[in-house]
């Protein structure tokens, strides 16, 4: 069978019918530059708060990582409880982590609001132990997330995992319950036709190509002409380009791979992973999978750091798959395709005002409800309905002589697997 280089996602969910071109209007209160979670999820709220609002998206809505990514409903962050509480302290850390706590409830209100047919389950997710120190490090977590956090999570040692995964790659698992499965592309188009119905305005296949800071606000340049704006929300996270430079070299793009197999039977799939969760492991160049609607595995990890092939990914990922579940070695891949993670250098995401634009972007893996949460929070923010705390104080580190190029990402997958080789 011929691979499929394109997301097994939208091929599940067709878009739904786009209105005729609507026209650059000359004028608009808020100019949102991105189609994907953020920017929409910012329109969506800003139309409910009456004010007029237009999307401009470079290529089609939800065209990056919103409509590629694996459609995991994580709380918390990239960056681990005990990190993040010596780093910030207990008051800080505690409201950043009931701020990630509050994305997930917030993405299941707007999914029952909105009545959004997505496929949500809050499914629980596994975080499997790569090395048995890891899951020393996951029992020491759990007790931090219940004494900390308030956060009840449940460890599932080695001699149990098989309840759980019917491999015996990993060493133990820690199981996040509150955490949950959806169909990301469906997610999306629902919340995009969501964001029309309020009245925002939806364009795409327009580059924003320039800001000028106004008395008055700003003033955009863009491939199909001029537009005014009275503020601007940046919503480009791993997709970011020149229009932003600012912002753009404080969020690093990481490729992430996907593949899809063929539809596995319901016996095996039953048995690979009984409970239907979302999981990853705990290396630092992790994979991820869980089982589709229809039965498929969908594969992910970090393939490469360097630019290479839809199908060389697929090769390397399907090797990786078959070492946590030999038993899909004969199974053919049907889907393999890539987008961009947004990464931001203290693993956290960020939102708040620079240069005069508000923006929310760096999601580091957990951008299904952040990115859906902090476009609404930055919306309320702009409309003068609410602020940004606690992210807006946190600074937005970058590196030295970033600006364009990730020149160090080769460096630092070297560095990375060379770790994870060593445990």
């Amino acid at each position: 069978m011929t691979l499929l280089e394109r997301p097994y996602w939208l091929d599940t969910a067709p878009r739904p019918p786009v209105p005729a071109t609507t026209p650059l209007p000359s004028h608009t209160d808020v100019a949102v530059i991105g189609g994907g979670y953020t920017g929409v999820s910012a329109a969506r709220t800003l139309a409910r708060h009456g004010v007029d609002v237009t999307v401009l998206e470079s290529r089609t809505v939800g065209w990056g990582a919103s409509t590629r990514n694996g459609g995991f409903v994580l709380p918390g962050f990239k960056i681990g409880a005990g990190d993040l509480l010596r780093k910030y302290g207990a008051i800080r850390a505690r409201a950043l982590f009931d701020a990630a706590r509050d994305a997930v409830r917030f993405l299941e209100t707007l999914i029952a609001s909105e009545a959004i047919d997505c496929e949500y389950a809050r499914c629980g997710y596994l975080a499997l132990a790569y090395r048995p120190g890891h899951y020393d490090d996951l029992e020491r977590a759990a007790a931090l997330l219940s004494q900390t956090f308030a956060y009840e999570t449940e460890l599932v040692p080695r001699d149990r995992l098989r309840s759980e995964i019917a491999s015996d790659a990993y060493h133990g698992a820690l199981l996040e319950p509150t955490a949950g499965g959806i169909h990301p592309a469906k997610y999306f188009f629902g919340m995009a036709d969501a964001a029309r119905r309020a009245g925002a305005r939806l364009l795409e296949n327009i580059e924003v190509r320039q800001l000028r800071r106004t008395a008055g606000g700003f003033d955009l340049t863009t491939s199909r002409g001029p537009i005014r704006a009275r503020e601007i929300i940046v919503a480009t996270n791993g997709y970011s380009g020149d229009v932003a430079p600012s912002l753009r070299r404080r969020v690093v793009p990481i490729g992430s791979y996907i593949i899809a197999t063929a539809p596995l039977e319901q016996r095996v799939a039953q048995e690979l992973i009984p409970r239907r969760r979302v999981l990853s492991d705990t290396k630092n160049l992790l994979f991820y999978f869980r089982l589709s609607a229809d039965n498929r595995l969908l594969f992910g990890g970090r393939a490469s750091f360097t630019p290479t092939t839809t199908a060389a990914s697929a090769r390397i990922l399907a090797q990786g798959m078959t070492q946590v579940f030999p038993q899909l070695a004969r199974v053919p891949v049907d889907y393999s395709w890539s987008g961009k993670v947004g990464y931001t250098f203290d693993q956290l995401p960020h939102a708040g005002i620079m240069d005069g634009v508000h923006y929310a972007m760096g999601y580091c893996g957990h951008g299904v409800a952040l990115a859906t949460y902090l476009g609404a929070r930055v919306a309320d923010a702009v409309a003068g309905k609410g602020d940004l705390l606690p992210f807006s104080d946190l600074g937005f580190p970058t590196m030295a002589l970033y600006r364009k190029r990730p020149w160090f990402l080769p460096l630092a997958g070297a560095w990375y697997r060379l770790a994870d080789l060593l445990g």
